[in-house]
């Protein structure tokens, strides 16, 4: 049985990957067969606020309206058997107006035209509309821009062959004309046709529209206007209207629905030459999805233009079923997206099976989550939203599978003959820590989101978080078993073929070419990525440290001032029916936000010229006990037990309250809608003007002889008998506001009227209007009775209620994400300096990113407002990548932190940067504005958080970032404290600098000389890299950081790939050859210690072993004959063949030495360098950086590169003729860097060091080592001691 889940990843990865498989493929199941599959038929429903104070009533209204009507549960008539004019809940009054309306429209037309007049009768907005621009931005009163409209209708409307079968129909079975500006100045002068008509004739309607003009701007001209002398009579105010603008109702449609508002209003009135911006016209079809085939043939395409008008707008009723059909078509751009992601993690790790192992861990995840979202968390909603939780889950994926293979290749190179146990063991040390804070600190900020009233926002929060805690579990599972199956199935199956087969043909040998140019480009971008982000990142985020931190915390101030200031996120200004779905140039959304409020009808009816009403209902309780994460879900309605209108005191106030309406600056008196507020005066005056009669005395009981307030029994009667009565007359021309059961009994009082309010799309006028019309509804209900004292008020609020939701609850999201952040991160690092400095970074990622959103013009839509709450979430995993590493780095200076953490994931952090910035680029060009925008979110998150992670948190952690335990939270409990192998500083530790100036004070006293200097590491491979370089400045007058607190850790010769046929070979060889094999001896590399620190006593007890497992590895002398690097194969030591002492690693060694020389002769030096540095070298491509306060790249030998690459024990040390004249000890002529040569091994005559010779002979004992004392030449300064520690206290070298 494994002992532990690192040997449990590495024994049993299938077991592992089956265990996963089966619980997705479980889950997945389930979710798909439990209940009913998403619907998508809607993707704009639940972007509505339903748990607010206005929405609770909104939906208990709107509830309310669709169970009133015949055989429902509310009625207008207290006599359920009495059909009602209602049976869609509107009342019977209105229907009535609307059907009189059209009645006489209709017959205007008639009397004007004939029965078989021009048009079909007027236009409605049931018709399909187009608006026309001029191409040239001019005016559209010309001759040449009436005829250019009505032939476009021609070409793009009526040539289309399905127009016949849609349109509607005259009398002689032929479709009927368009409602057009041409066919209206042809009927009013007798044309055939638009196309025939002249100039004279715009000019005579040009100068009626003039006359005509400012009494329709008055309101005097109206429909009830038009029409014969004796229709004209009833009304008083068309007396003031001349004769001309009744005769005919074409000037009343051309100014109401045709013309733009500006055209020869009150502000134009007086320019010779008007100016006609838009023109709209009706066709003769109505809207809905029958038009989709006309616009998809012949509207969809750009052309819509001739020399002189265009099509910029129109609305056909297309707008949700074409977004339908978008969504479905444009989902290419987010597969596209996806695949560029894990196109990016195939290009990255070269391997094709990892990525399609991520893949499978990205899709179960998605449908686990799906699983616990329906059938766990109960949700039956799922809006479309949540399908953007592929995109962002595949960008934390991405990110994720970069770090664990840059940890996991880290991990084998710097231990290539350790097994898979101990590289799954090292890698999850880091990585499991990282994911940890990474998706409990995302998924947080997720679930942050839920605190939104929008439905859809909540929905998606609960989804994403969970998706990401999900993945947490199959990354830590899956993928490691996905590495662990690939190292020992896949990796070691490629079959090795001679030089001489890939020789024998042509093709084989430009297969052999094409393999040396892509392993060229390979190599070339391999070490481009070293230089960029091992040696100039750390140098100019540290360098410039400063700098950084200014122009970062100024953007992010400028975006926060941008954001919350001026001039911040616009909000909506359209209801969600008409939410923006398209791209603002689409000719739908057009009409929407542009156009449809520059014509009368539009904006009398649905603008910001209507008036804003006021209804106030009892009876009902406003409680939304439906369920709140289904908008389809509307609840029932709840009765108000107490309320009752019946008892006197009820009758006077309701008396009362309608004077008190009428008295208030708010009330405004409407004449065609008569408000239902006053209806106790109006059952006053019925009851008053009823006689009583002696032979009738039924109705005796609801006569005058009765005094206000009635009986509680007369009162209900006789308000049963007015409505009877007036429903029997015909003369129900409004709703009384009364609302019966099916009983009959009274159920409910709805009371309205108008205010002179307009209705307005500006949150600050909305606001006042909400505000003033709450408070004294507030302070009414106090004063009402019993019964009367649970009324509420609702009004056209949809827009407000958005507009508030956005408003207040955006930043309220984005604080809480933060702060839960913090709190996360705190609570996994258990470090206040990182968590701040990490969550400073996110929210300044988050403030830059609004702020452009915002100078691009985004409007606070619910869609916007989805991405800007998740954008926590997508700003957490760069900065805490950072984190965690720096964090985790064995180092205990900040400067080495910061260097450390930048070269183990600056390259990672970019690559995922660049991945999803590519995939946002790539849903640019999408239709659907929720795809085009989710691209350009990613885009601006990712990059901005890369750069706030990269340099803004990691200058900031240079300034005054935590060393060693500084800002550490430890508990009581705890005995321990991470070690820094820093024995001079096991005292009180301080934060920031007053340890160095410590160390710098005890330098000084130890010192007599002015100018001090650092040793260079002792160390075997003597490389250009930036990372071996500890040798500081004099200047810089202070001791070398690294020189005293770095520990460097055991390291072996990194295993070469060999094939399976030459590991068989090399055992032959074993076998026959015995012992003349080569042995191969590699130690780590020695560390010097500051020569101006004093040794402690207590210290010097605790010595570590100087060298940790230096064993010497047996090579075959087959493997070095000319096949390079790519045969050799290093022995592995068997523990029964004993130690080895040192006089047999170095007769070993040069025995090894000089068979290679001779067997590799032949080869150039270059090449014998780079193997060399392959097998012998102390680091790698992934050793950590070790860099100090004051860092500077010190200059190395050529010659003396290659000299020191071919040691192999520190006892048989090969310099160059050059260097290996110097005089051991001295400063070999400069004064900024002191060389030492190693040649013979110098140790204490004391019995401790002679037992600590004996140790490091013993090169596999386990005891504790003692110092290593170099003499130094200058008789004022002090010995050298040197240390070999074999502690580790990180999983990496550093």
């Amino acid at each position: 049985m494994p002992k532990s889940y690192s040997q449990m990843i590495a024994e049993w990865p299938i077991a592992v990957l089956v265990l996963c498989s089966v619980t997705a493929v479980v889950c997945t199941l389930a979710g798909l067969l439990v209940g009913n599959l998403p619907d998508f038929s809607e993707p704009l429903m639940g972007f509505e606020p339903r748990d607010t104070d206005i929405g609770r009533k909104l939906v208990v209204w709107r509830n309310m309206e669709s169970h009133t009507g015949y055989k429902k549960t509310f009625s207008l008539s207290p006599y359920a058997e009495k059909k009602s004019y209602d049976d869609m809940g509107i009342s019977r009054g209105q229907k009535a107006a609307q059907g009189e309306q059209e009645a006489r429209t209709r017959r205007m037309v008639e009397q004007i035209y004939g029965a078989d007049g021009f048009f079909c009768g007027p236009p409605e907005k049931s018709y399909s509309q187009l608006v026309f621009m001029s191409t040239t931005a001019g005016s559209l009163w010309n001759l040449q821009a009436i005829q250019s409209m009505c032939q476009i209708e021609q070409d793009k409307i009526r040539s289309h062959v399905h127009f016949r079968d849609l349109c509607q129909r005259t009398g002689a079975n032929e479709c009927c004309p368009s409602w057009s500006l041409g066919n209206y100045i042809a009927v009013l002068y007798n044309r055939s046709s638009c196309l025939e008509i002249t100039q004279g004739d715009i000019s005579h309607t040009l100068a009626l529209l003039r006359a005509c003009a400012p009494d329709y701007h008055k309101g005097i001209l109206t429909p009830s206007c038009i029409g014969p002398e004796t229709v004209r009579q009833k009304h008083s105010q068309c007396a003031k209207v001349p004769e001309k603008c009744t005769r005919f109702n074409a000037i009343y449609q051309l100014l109401h629905f045709l013309v733009d508002r500006d055209f020869l209003s009150p502000q134009t009135m007086e320019y010779q030459v008007p100016s006609l911006k838009y023109s709209l016209l009706f066709l003769p079809t109505r809207k809905g999805a029958s038009m989709m085939g006309i616009y998809l043939d012949n509207l969809e395409s750009w052309d819509l233009f001739d020399n002189y008008t265009s099509i910029t707008g129109m609305d056909l009723g297309l707008k949700q079923k074409l977004f339908q059909h978008y969504l479905l078509l444009d989902t290419k751009y987010p597969v596209l997206a996806i695949l560029a992601i894990f196109l990016s993690i195939s290009f990255y790790l070269r391997s094709v099976f990892i990525t399609l192992m991520v893949l499978l861990a990205l899709v179960s995840s998605l449908m686990i989550s799906y699983f616990l979202y329906k059938v766990a968390f109960r949700f039956t909603y799922f809006p479309f939203v949540n399908l953007t939780a592929v995109v962002i889950l595949s960008s934390i994926c991405a990110n994720h599978t970069f770090v664990f293979f840059d940890l996991w290749n880290l991990s084998k190179n710097q231990n290539p003959s350790a097994g898979l146990s101990q590289w799954v063991s090292q890698t999850m040390h880091h990585f499991a820590y990282l994911m940890l804070a990474s998706c409990f600190t995302t998924g947080a900020a997720f679930y942050a989101s839920y605190i939104s009233n929008i439905i859809a926002i909540r929905c998606f929060a609960i989804y994403m978080g969970t998706s990401v805690l999900v993945n947490l579990v199959f990354m830590m599972t899956w993928l490691p078993s996905s590495a662990v199956l690939y190292e020992r199935y896949i990796a070691t199956t490629c079959i090795y073929k001679p030089e001489d087969y890939w020789n024998n043909t042509g093709q084989k040998r430009v297969t052999l070419s094409l393999h040396y140019i892509l392993r060229g480009l390979q190599n070339t971008l391999s070490e481009t990525s070293k230089l960029l982000f091992e040696k100039l990142l750390p140098c100019g985020v540290i360098k410039f440290r400063y700098i950084w931190i200014c122009w970062f915390a100024a953007l992010a101030m400028g975006g926060a001032y941008i954001s919350c200031s001026n001039p911040k996120l616009k909000l909506p200004t359209l209801e969600t029916s008409s939410v923006q779905v398209f791209r603002l140039s689409h000719p739908f959304e057009r009409y929407d936000s542009e156009y449809c409020h520059q014509f009368m009808f539009e904006r009398l009816e649905h603008g910001e010229g209507q008036r804003m009403p006021v209804t106030i209902v009892w009876g009902i309780l406003p409680v939304d006990n439906g369920d709140h994460f289904n908008p389809k879900s509307n609840g029932t309605l709840v009765i108000d037990a107490t309320f009752t209108i019946q008892n006197p005191d009820a009758q006077k106030w309701l008396l009362e309250f309608c004077q008190k309406v009428k008295n208030e600056t708010f009330y405004y008196p409407d004449a065609e809608q008569k408000s239902t507020v006053c209806f106790m005066e109006e059952f006053l005056r019925w009851m008053d003007s009823r006689q009583c009669s002696q032979r009738d005395h039924s109705f005796n009981l609801c006569c005058n002889q009765f005094s206000f307030p009635y009986g509680s029994e007369v009162f209900l009667h006789c308000i049963k008998m007015m409505l009877l009565e007036q429903g029997r007359e015909g003369a129900d021309t409004y709703d009384l506001g009364l609302r019966f059961d099916v009983e009959g009994n009274l159920a409910a009082l709805v009371l309205q009227f108008q205010t002179i309010y307009h209705y307005s799309f500006n949150y600050s006028k909305a606001k006042q209007f909400y505000e003033e019309i709450s408070l004294w509804v507030t302070e009414e209900m106090k004063t009402a009775p019993v019964g009367l004292q649970n009324g509420w008020f609702t009004s056209k609020l949809e827009l407000y209620n958005l507009q508030h939701s956005l408003s207040t609850e955006t930043m309220v999201v984005l604080g809480l994400s933060i702060a839960i952040s913090f709190v996360v991160l705190l609570l996994t690092t258990w470090n206040v300096l990182l968590s701040i400095f990490s969550v400073t970074a996110i929210a300044g990622t988050v403030l830059v990113t609004i702020g452009l959103l915002v100078l691009l013009e985004w409007q606070l839509n619910a869609v916007e407002s989805l991405f800007i709450s998740a954008a926590v979430g997508l700003s957490v995993d760069f900065t805490v990548n950072y984190c965690i590493s720096y964090h985790l780095c064995p180092h205990s200076d900040r400067l080495s932190r910061v260097a450390f953490s930048l070269k183990q994931m600056s390259c990672a952090t970019a690559m995922a940067a660049s991945a999803l910035f590519s995939a946002g680029v790539i849903m640019l060009p999408a239709t659907v504005l929720a795809y085009r925008k989710l691209g350009i979110f990613i885009m601006m998150i990712k990059c901005i958080g890369c750069g706030f992670a990269s340099f803004f948190f990691q200058s900031l952690c240079c300034f005054f970032g935590p060393e060693k335990n500084c800002g550490q939270i430890l508990w009581p409990c705890a005995h321990t404290m991470k070690d820094y192998d820093d024995p001079g500083l096991n005292g009180n530790f301080t934060c920031g600098g007053n340890e160095k100036q410590n160390r710098l004070r005890k330098v000084q006293e130890s010192n007599t000389a002015n100018e001090q200097y650092e040793l260079q590491p002792l160390s075997r491979k003597l490389s250009d890299s930036f990372d071996n370089s500890t040798s500081t400045s004099k200047l810089s007058n202070r001791p070398s950081v690294l020189s005293e607190d770095t520990q460097v850790e055991d390291n072996r010769c990194p295993r070469t790939g060999m094939h399976s046929s030459l590991e068989r070979e090399r055992q032959n060889l074993q076998e026959t050859l015995g012992d003349q094999q080569v042995g191969l001896c590699q130690c780590p590399a020695l560390q010097t210690s500051s020569p101006y620190k004093h040794s402690s006593s207590g210290a010097e007890i605790h010595r570590e072993r100087l060298c940790q497992d230096c064993r010497c590895r047996k090579y075959s002398p087959k493997a070095w004959d000319g096949s390079g690097l790519d045969h050799i194969q290093p022995a592995g030591m068997k523990e029964e063949e004993g130690q080895l002492n040192k006089s047999q690693c170095s007769s070993d060694t040069a025995q090894q030495q000089s068979d290679y020389t001779s067997e590799n002769s032949h080869l150039p030096a270059a090449d014998i360098y780079k193997i060399h540095r392959c097998l012998c070298s102390l680091g790698s491509s992934f050793d950590m950086l070790n860099i100090s306060s004051e860092t500077s790249i010190s200059d190395f030998e050529q010659g003396l590169k290659l000299a020191e690459s071919a040691s192999s024990c520190p006892d048989v040390l090969e310099l160059s003729d050059s260097y290996s004249q110097t005089e051991r000890g001295y400063l070999n002529g400069k004064r900024d860097t002191l060389r030492l040569d190693l040649r013979e091994t110098v140790f204490d005559i004391s019995p401790a060091a002679s037992q600590n010779s004996s140790s490091w002979k013993n090169r596999f004992g386990t005891g504790n080592e003692g110092p290593v004392v170099l003499p130094n030449s200058q008789p004022d300064m002090p010995d050298v001691w040197i240390k070999r520690s074999s502690a580790q206290s990180s999983g990496y070298n550093s």
